[in-house]
């Protein structure tokens, strides 16, 4: 976590703030207001992994991991003069928006699993982008810390819904 960005850091962190608190909410607050906190907390999760799916887009439009297959090229069909936008990280960067939304349309005990495995396979993206050079090695611990953070998050308003 030294190596990390205190921006990144900070801000990261601070991020985890509105699951923590949808987490205690959804146990405290008496009956259809804690089912609102429900909302509310999925919803920003919502949010937090369709940004986390632009981050890959961004990474993408910089032009990291140029190489391999599936690359588009200027001049062939559907493809462009920026070499980063390969078809797999620019289709893999609109998947969590989609799960995103897909939640939200959801039973709330369905919708809260769907993010949870979200997170973690988005992780798993992030693993997978750092280890090929795509994402920079700060990035891992950070990304960790987080996942771990927002998935207990949610697995703690998850119990509620299955007590």
């Amino acid at each position: 976590m030294l190596q990390v960005p205190r921006p990144a850091l900070w801000i990261g962190f601070a991020g985890l703030l509105p699951f923590a608190a949808g987490a205690v909410a959804v146990w405290v607050l008496p009956q259809g207001w804690n089912d609102f906190a429900q909302f509310i907390q999925m919803a920003y999760a919502a949010c937090i992994l369709s940004f986390m799916g632009a981050v890959h887009w961004g990474l993408a439009m910089a032009g990291t991991g140029v190489s391999g297959p599936g690359v588009a090229r200027a001049g062939a069909p559907g493809g462009d003069s920026h070499a980063g936008m390969t078809w797999t990280r620019t289709f893999g960067s609109v998947i969590p928006p989609l799960l995103a939304w897909l939640s939200l349309v959801m039973a709330p005990l369905p919708g809260l699993i769907l993010l949870i495995l979200s997170f973690v396979g988005l992780f798993w993206a992030d693993l997978q982008a750092i280890r090929l050079g795509q994402a920079p090695t700060w990035y891992l611990p950070l990304r960790k810390a987080l996942t771990i953070g927002v998935v207990i998050c949610l697995g703690i308003s998850l119990m509620r819904l299955v007590m």
